[in-house]
């Protein structure tokens, strides 16, 4: 966080330990930088001790990027400074919030914003393995990576699915299994293997793999998609990649994977959705059987009973994913085993209204859970770093 105070007018130290004292929000969360190493943060935090610093602020900060957190206390003409300088950064479409000190919500909103930081630093240099191109029917979630690596931090890796063959696996997955043979479990588990040698080859965070592509080998994925997670590498089916950021995001903000599926049915006045997949991260799931894959009756799927208790539903959408979808509810502990869907089924209750806007705006197909209630961050970090009225300096 940077200080700025007009020289000469103040006791610049006794002023900042003043207002420090009076917010422990602030205090907590302040950690004073250089310029430089300011302007180098994802997301910039400058505390306005006094007016009059309008022109420092665009001398020392205004060749970084945005976004900006633009913090006023209630003294020294600090508000009127820091809403001087974000309407002249709104006028250059560079992203900027001001936050009042006095506003009774403030400590609440800035304990947001510091963790929306903590996200926007963690995406920093992440390398993300894309095995194969996303699947033909994913119609909206093929976004523009580079914007997006942009945006983000990310840093993109393009790896040609036969990177991942011949499979060598010889221990089979743990687990009752219903329909899958011995040798299509050995399968399933050289895929996990030869996907876990490709994260250290490649030095890969994430990975999302063009999975139908494997078919004709006579494998699925959903075996690897369902351990990868629980070992701290978020991954995703089908080449998605909005669904990537999210399950990314999952890790970044709980320190566990999130359910990534196909909502198959949907009860808006019961406030009622269903989810379902064939895999989900063996760290979510209280059980498990290994079946085949739904849509094509071969290899190994994972049938589990997610956790249930509160979740956050996310979707993002658009070509660099500038819009979204955020819905906090709870996964019931129902279980459906619908032979009719894929195996991993979730029910998900929604407050009231919620889910209209699913049917009535939809991003696309794949939803990502998230353990616990997180809107307000993913709310905040979205606006920041990704709505559509974003746009870098």
């Amino acid at each position: 966080m940077l200080p700025l105070s007009s020289p000469g007018r103040v006791d610049r130290d006794a002023l900042l330990q003043h207002v420090l004292s009076r917010w422990e929000i602030l205090r907590r969360g302040f950690r004073e930088g250089s310029p430089q190493e300011v302007g180098e943060e994802p997301l910039k935090f400058v505390l306005f001790l006094t007016g009059g610093v309008e022109h420092e602020f665009t001398r020392l900060l205004d060749a970084s990027r945005g976004p900006y957190v633009l913090i006023a206390h209630p003294g020294h003409n600090s508000l009127p400074a820091a809403l001087e300088v974000a309407a002249a950064l709104r006028e250059r479409r560079v992203r900027a919030e001001v936050l009042h000190l006095g506003d009774r919500e403030a400590p609440g909103r800035l304990e947001v914003l510091l963790r929306v930081s903590e996200l926007a630093r963690g995406l920093r240099g992440k390398r993300v393995g894309l095995i194969g191109k996303p699947s033909p029917w994913l119609l909206a979630s093929c976004p523009d990576l580079a914007a997006l690596g942009e945006k983000l931090g990310l840093k993109f890796v393009e790896i040609p699915p036969k990177k991942v063959l011949p499979l060598q696996g010889e221990a089979p997955p743990p687990g009752e299994r219903v329909e899958p043979k011995e040798e299509e479990l050995k399968r399933a588990a050289g895929l996990y293997d030869s996907l876990r040698d490709l994260v250290e080859a490649e030095r890969l965070d994430a990975l999302t793999i063009a999975c139908f592509d494997l078919i004709r080998e006579g494998v699925t994925a959903c075996w690897a998609l369902a351990r990868l997670p629980s070992e701290g590498i978020p991954a995703a089916c089908e080449g998605d990649v909005p669904s990537l950021i999210a399950l990314i995001l999952s890790h970044l903000l709980t320190g566990l994977p999130g359910f990534m599926g196909n909502p198959v049915d949907i009860d808006p006045k019961g406030e009622r959705l269903l989810l379902a997949h064939c895999t989900a991260s063996l760290a979510l799931l209280e059980g498990y059987r290994l079946r085949s894959h739904f849509e094509s009756g071969i290899g190994v799927a994972v049938e589990g009973r997610l956790q249930e208790g509160p979740y956050t539903l996310v979707r993002f959408g658009g070509r660099t994913l500038e819009k979204s979808f955020f819905v906090e509810g709870k996964v019931l502990g129902e279980e459906t085993r619908r032979p009719d869907l894929c195996r991993t089924q979730v029910v998900f209750k929604a407050p009231k209204g919620a889910l209209r806007k699913l049917l009535r705006e939809p991003l696309g197909n794949h939803h990502v859970l998230i353990p616990g209630h997180h809107r307000a961050v993913l709310e905040a970090f979205h606006s920041l770093f990704l709505s559509e009225d974003f746009r870098s300096q």
